[in-house]
């Protein structure tokens, strides 16, 4: 046995830093390390640009990233070190471990950037009579380096412009510019179809991850885009959402004839705030707060995924809770097992937010990559108890105000507005009438005349307006009384279907009124017994319309013959109409 003791690298850098290109990082989240640098040294304005080219394929994808920033620089921490030369060293901080700022590991803005690049270059100034300095990077030099048997290391900062094509994202005092290149991880389809989705995805988490900064005045461009801040409470002023929504009531202003100079349109359109609790815990504090958005976002029900829904990022909000460290988002994720209930769809109008100080960081486990974020013992049994008080007072509310809205729009557009709506939607997609048009404009004018008339319409100009709103509709249902047995009237004018349902009938009277009477009442309103009684007549009266219908068609010779096609065509196009159709009410 050797008595010579040889000694060897605790780590291999090169080989190291490849393993940990898996590290975990999203591209948003792997930027947002360097602006939290860029944050630290008292930076106004950060400048993000994405440099693209188009492969082989022609899919545009990125080839060099640029963070470029009006910081203090990078000159010595307190002990002489220089902290450019150090700026790229794994596990070097001037805030290591510290509770009072953003960052505390020293690897993030590192790791981050080999998530996807191969070579980091970093030029500083800390002072303007002293000029730009540059430090580099390249993983693959590391590598060239180790299989020589060279140790890998850092060089001193030599005395290096910006390159001319970036000198435009510089100030000209003090600052610092990070350059990612040789970036083989964003290439087209991974993170996105190709750059330009990129970028709107990295748009979209910036905004929300430090909506604080934005929002209190620090400037966060992307390819000199200045982000709007988004704040999933819709608690903030001055946000994307406050700028869309102004959008939308110019444009209602605008239908509706009303959009004058005298009009004073709202600016900012804040949600009803739930909940503002403290939770103490280990010797400091955490805070919960919990929003329901406003009417302008939240408007009735079935409308949680159309395109002003979608572009004020409400589908992303279900059931997500944002976790708050210093004012910077690090982790927007759903929670398991912690909304009582679980996660409903409805919840997506619902915001909630976790603020908390980096002395209850190992409550919420946090990890040196912002990500899987999750409060933990005594600290998610507090949140649980507090959402567990919470979350149903938002939900019912949200309740209260679709029913409010769905009995203004009956009031408006009749009982059936919503569901005929919803059908008319659909109606895009189902075969269309094979019905032989024998009436000419004339009679479906007189048809129309008459529905209006029916319904209560005796001003001629109400009269047209009415006319006007249901001339296109495949579909119109109303409810009016007309003598006899007749349940449903049906006629038939090309594509349009006219219904009329008799308000006399038995059927109305004993089924569809109490059912309606009970879904226009607001959650908490509605006894146990009442609506236990409801429900038992109403599958008496559903099975006796089977029933009915059976019996009806017993009064034909040939019943098979006649009625088969019908009765395939209606159960068709009620599977199809029940699937598309939910939540409308």
């Amino acid at each position: 046995m050797s008595t010579t003791s040889t000694r060897i690298p605790a780590i291999l850098t090169g080989q190291a830093l490849r393993a940990l290109r898996d590290a975990g990082y999203t591209f948003a989240a792997a930027l947002g390390e360097v602006i939290d640098n860029s944050i630290e040294a008292k930076a106004n304005d950060i400048a993000i640009f994405m440099e693209d080219e188009q492969d082989a394929k022609g899919k545009i994808h990125v080839r060099r990233l640029v963070i470029a920033d009006d910081g203090i620089g990078m000159a010595q921490d307190h002990d002489g070190n220089d902290i450019l030369q150090r700026y790229l060293q794994l596990g070097y901080s001037t805030r290591y471990m510290s509770k009072k700022t953003i960052g505390k590991y020293g690897v993030g803005a590192k790791l981050a950037a080999f998530n996807f690049a191969e070579r980091v270059d970093v030029w500083s100034c800390s002072d303007p009579e002293d000029g730009w300095r540059h430090v580099y990077f390249d993983l693959v030099e590391a590598e060239e380096q180790e299989k020589n048997g060279e140790t890998v290391e850092i060089a001193e900062p030599d005395r290096q412009e910006i390159p001319e094509e970036f000198g435009h994202l510089v100030p000209e005092g003090t600052g610092t510019l990070v350059l990612w290149s040789k970036i083989d991880r964003l290439e087209a389809g991974r993170w996105a179809v190709d750059a330009n989705q990129l970028r709107v995805e990295l748009e979209k988490e910036l905004a929300r991850t430090f909506r604080e900064f934005i929002n209190g005045g620090i400037v966060i461009s992307v390819n000199e885009r200045t982000l709007l801040a988004h704040d999933p409470l819709f608690l903030m002023e001055r946000t994307w959402a406050d700028q869309r929504l102004q959008e939308e009531a110019k444009k209602a202003a605008k239908n509706e004839k009303e959009g004058s100079s005298k009009q004073k349109l709202p600016t900012h359109f804040p949600a009803e705030l739930i909940a503002d609790e403290p939770i103490k815990i280990g010797g400091s504090r955490a805070r919960l707060r919990v929003t329901l958005y406003p009417h302008a976002v939240t408007r009735k029900r079935g409308l949680g995924g159309d395109n002003l829904a979608r572009a004020l990022r409400v589908p992303e909000n279900e059931g997500q809770i944002s976790f708050m460290r210093l004012n910077r988002e690090i982790s927007y994720t759903n929670v398991p097992r912690i909304l009582p209930g679980g996660v409903r769809e409805s919840d997506r109008f619902i915001g909630i937010e976790l603020s908390f100080e980096p002395e209850l960081d190992d409550y919420f486990g946090v990890r040196h990559v912002k990500r899987g974020v999750e409060p933990h013992g005594d600290l998610r049994n507090a949140a649980r108890k507090l959402l567990a008080k919470y979350i149903p007072v938002a939900r019912t509310r949200l309740e209260e105000r679709w029913g409010k809205a769905a009995r203004e729009e009956q009031e408006h557009g009749g009982e059936h507005a919503p569901v005929v709506e919803a059908a008319n939607k659909v109606d895009q997609t189902l075969p269309k009438s094979r019905v032989q048009v024998s009436q000419g404009e004339e009679e479906h004018r007189r048809a129309l005349e008459e529905l209006a008339e029916d319904v209560g319409k005796e001003d001629e100009k109400e009269k047209q307006e009415y006319i006007e709103q249901i001339r296109d509709d495949p579909f119109v249902i109303e409810s009016v009384s007309f003598p006899g047995q007749v349940f449903i009237d049906v006629q038939h004018f090309g594509g349009q279907v006219l219904i009329r349902l008799n308000t006399r009938h038995r059927f109305y009277r004993e089924l569809w009124e109490p059912i309606r009477d009970i879904a226009n009442q607001d959650p908490g309103t509605v006894s146990g017994d009442q609506a236990v009684r409801t429900a038992r007549r109403t599958l008496e009266a559903l099975s006796l319309l089977v029933v009915a219908y059976g019996k009806a068609e017993s009064q034909d010779p040939n019943p098979q013959e006649h009625f088969m096609g019908l009765r395939n065509d209606w159960g068709r196009f009620l599977d199809t109409l029940l699937g598309k159709v939910k939540d409308v009410i």
